[in-house]
């Protein structure tokens, strides 16, 4: 059964109660139930130096960027993982269509039954032939990647990308979807909003609006650290915000665009109330820099070993009884830092 992520978004708003949510994941892990929502990163490279990106702080790619996996290590992820996989978003802190081959990793998900895949890039390095490939294996959703609407702001917030060419490949892979009469992929577009690029999401639908987005989501910018860009503070401009994301929800409405925004808490000030189950017990984070937990040992242990040594089943019922603050306290020294470098795209 194929989810979207407007579905499972919603869905987790309605559904309040932690503890519901943990017995659930747990029913789901006893029975062998799809319940994982991986985030998968064949190589930790980029083709852009975006500024509000890992990839533009010099200290983290010198230590972090230029490693992937080989072929026989995606083999043995894969049959760790894709058993279970719900959703599988291929690129979550790099840029998936730098790994040669990248829709082979398409092919793999969906012998394994994967019912949702989902690419994650920048669209810079897309091509006839590889969008073929990956509409031909089963490719649910493209993710496109925005840091501005206007072509200056675009090109000057996404270094070394080109702005003719996202027209160009984003009117390529509506051509070959069309003419393989598909409604496959559904095209998202995930906007990372800051000071500088917040206006012109006014004119979203007037640049981008002939390629048959599906859903909009509008993303504002999350500090990581040492980035080229340092206007990360949202809280002087909420006002501009609000009524900027209510022009936009009308756009879509009148379009039947589906519009995920931060509305709640956009200069996140607050712990968000319903994201412990996703990050204690949903989300698998899937890189060269780490695969889940830390001390996860994959190339020596399997994925169910290592479950069974940390009891986590045990921490999932424990969950369920304390909605989750146990199973976060237990977990959060092992898997903090590879949830984080998989959160933010």
């Amino acid at each position: 059964m194929k989810i979207s992520q407007e579905t499972l978004v919603r869905l987790n708003r309605v559904i309040k109660s932690n503890r519901l949510k943990f017995a659930a994941v747990l029913a789901a892990e006893l029975l062998g139930l799809r319940y994982l929502m991986v985030r998968f990163d064949p190589a930790t490279a980029c083709n852009l130096r975006c500024g509000m990106c890992y990839f533009s702080n010099p200290a983290w790619f010198g230590r972090f960027a230029g490693s992937r996996f080989t072929a026989e290590e995606i083999d043995r992820l894969a049959q760790f993982f894709f058993p279970q996989t719900l959703q599988l978003f291929l690129g979550g802190a790099a840029e998936p269509t730098v790994f040669k081959n990248w829709p082979e990793l398409i092919r793999i998900a969906k012998s394994f039954g994967v019912p949702f895949v989902s690419l994650t890039t920048n669209a810079q390095l897309l091509d006839r032939d590889s969008s073929e490939r990956a509409i031909g294996y089963g490719l649910d959703e493209v993710v496109v990647s925005m840091h501005g609407v206007a072509p200056e702001t675009y090109e000057r917030m996404m270094p070394n990308a080109s702005y003719a060419r996202l027209h160009d490949n984003l009117a390529k892979l509506s051509a070959v979807r069309e003419r393989n009469s598909a409604s496959q992929p559904r095209i998202r577009v995930n906007y990372t909003l800051n000071p500088d690029n917040l206006e012109e999401l006014d004119q979203f639908f007037e640049r981008f609006g002939a390629y048959g987005i599906a859903s909009l989501q509008v993303r504002p910018m999350i500090d990581l650290g040492e980035t080229a860009y340092r206007r990360n503070d949202l809280a002087p401009h909420l006002d501009r915000y609000a009524r900027i994301i209510e022009r936009i929800a009308d756009a879509c409405r009148a379009r039947g665009v589906a519009l995920l925004a931060n509305r709640e808490d956009p200069a996140y000030v607050k712990p968000h109330p319903y994201a412990v189950v996703y990050d204690a017990a949903v989300l698998r984070y899937i890189g060269p820099m780490g695969v889940w937990r830390d001390d996860f040992d994959w190339r020596r242990e399997t994925y169910r070993s290592y479950k069974r040594r940390s009891r986590y089943r045990r921490s999932l019922a424990r969950g369920v009884i304390d909605g989750g603050r146990s199973f976060v306290q237990a977990t959060a020294r092992a898997s903090h830092a590879v949830v984080e470098r998989g959160r933010w795209s």
